[in-house]
């Protein structure tokens, strides 16, 4: 139930890359417009209680994050269980144009339906408001997307694919760095290739989003448009058997 990266897409590290630069950047957006993330879930186990006393309608927002993350990862293995298309390269992609759907809904939800909130410190978020809903849509489609993103891909070749980085990665890319200088031997320079650019990739989609001056529904689209990108162009021929 881990399909490898390898076996759909063409070029699959760098494509692996790419997406978790997107992930990194809609859990950037959806901070600085809602206050919440959709990718570092451990972050919004620590906000959902930091906020609840104060605001609590950008407290829950948090929860819809992680209730989307939930829903994204059961979806896939859900669809994989019941369906082998979707362990099969073509249904891997499929995979990808679906997360690019949710994409879609968390664009719309955040512009078209109503405004959203200008930042954490606004106050002025009650539950059940209209921007509220929106939000909660909004916030539960993005975790979802990027939530299937991190599922869909768990291999490239023989390393591990995190496309939703975490501290992790970045524990583990400073350790192999580390133990390199000390052991001579070469035995973590595999180690370190695998996981050191995936961090880098992670913060560089969060410093794209966060300097260049378009709003989250056009950011997010754009997400969306390259994960289709992705899934289209860089398909690879081969066998459709799982």
């Amino acid at each position: 139930m881990n399909p490898n990266a390898d076996s759909a897409l063409g070029h699959p590290y760098a494509l692996v890359l790419i997406l978790a630069a997107i992930a990194g950047a809609m859990d950037a957006l959806d901070f600085r417009v809602y206050g919440v993330f959709t990718a570092n879930q451990a972050g919004n186990l620590v906000l959902v209680w930091e906020r609840m006393q104060e605001n609590p309608g950008e407290a829950t927002l948090s929860l819809f994050s992680l209730a989307g993350c939930a829903i994204g990862v059961t979806l896939v293995i859900v669809l994989r269980f019941k369906f082998t298309f979707f362990v099969t390269p073509s249904g891997s992609r499929t995979l990808l144009y679906l997360a690019a759907l949710f994409l879609a809904v968390t664009a719309f939800a955040g512009v078209s339906l109503t405004e959203p909130i200008k930042g954490v410190d606004t106050g002025k978020f009650p539950i059940g408001s209209a921007s509220w809903w929106a939000g909660a849509v909004s916030v539960g489609s993005s975790a979802m997307a990027l939530a299937v993103l991190g599922t869909i891909f768990v291999m490239v070749g023989s390393r591990k694919a995190n496309v939703i980085s975490s501290t992790g990665p970045y524990i583990d890319s400073i350790r192999f760095a580390v133990a390199r200088v000390f052991d001579r031997s070469g035995n973590w320079s595999p180690q370190l290739k695998a996981v050191f650019a995936f961090p880098i990739a992670w913060s560089t989609g969060a410093a794209i989003a966060s300097f260049v001056p378009l709003n989250r529904g056009i950011s997010a689209t754009f997400c969306a448009i390259v994960v289709c990108l992705a899934a289209f162009l860089s398909r690879r021929v081969g066998p459709k058997n799982p």
